[in-house]
């Protein structure tokens, strides 16, 4: 657990301990029981029982709003986006469980890239001249950035003017980054990686 991890945990115990005080007080009847004991005494049981009453609510106060406070910044912060540029200088943003991608400028220079593409379907899956991929099947190729990548399923990857882009009607390709890398078990010299999905379930939009 790292420093900030800690002082997270350490805050929200010093949360719950004040509910938990506020709690055994009220429990307790400890208001009662000073009211009890300076009744004698109108003018310092006056005193005792304001004092007793503001630190037993102020605890109540200070709990809540420490939980309340740090669940606040939490949440906030797990909604904030994730921004990186990756090695082609693309611009990655992972929000949530989905990630973007802004490309930058692309010319084609006839330079080869590894590729990995899996087959998440329960078809058979043709790309036009270069191989076949059965259900759950994957694999690394070699590809040219002046060559494209068809499916006899429709879509169809190739370089354009911002790199990589992809041709989809049907969203039956969706991309790998961040956490998926590693979830996916893609090589590390790979440079981009694609999953083949059932229809719909792909990065783009479908009308």
């Amino acid at each position: 657990m790292n420093k900030r991890a800690f002082k997270i945990v350490g805050l929200y115990l010093v949360g719950l301990i004040c509910i938990f005080c506020h709690y055994l007080m009220n429990n307790n009847n400890i208001i009662n029981v000073l009211f009890q004991k300076t009744n004698r005494f109108p003018q310092d049981g006056f005193v005792v029982l304001l004092v007793a009453g503001l630190f037993q609510y102020g605890l109540l106060t200070v709990g809540i709003s420490i939980i309340a406070i740090l669940s606040f910044f939490l949440i906030k912060k797990r909604k904030t986006p994730k921004k990186y540029k990756n090695k082609h200088g693309n611009e990655i943003i992972e929000e949530g469980h989905e990630s973007y991608m802004i490309p930058d400028e692309y010319l084609k220079t006839g330079a080869s890239y590894k590729i990995f593409l899996w087959n998440n379907t329960d078809k058979i899956v043709t790309i036009k001249d270069k191989f076949t991929l059965r259900p759950n099947e994957d694999k690394v190729f070699q590809f040219v950035d002046t060559d494209s990548i068809s499916f006899d399923i429709g879509p169809k990857i190739y370089f354009g003017e911002f790199g990589l882009e992809i041709s989809d009607k049907k969203s039956q390709i969706a991309g790998i980054g961040g956490e998926y890398w590693e979830k996916y078990n893609v090589p590390n010299n790979v440079e981009y990686g694609f999953v083949i999905v059932p229809p719909g379930e792909g990065d783009i939009a479908t009308k």
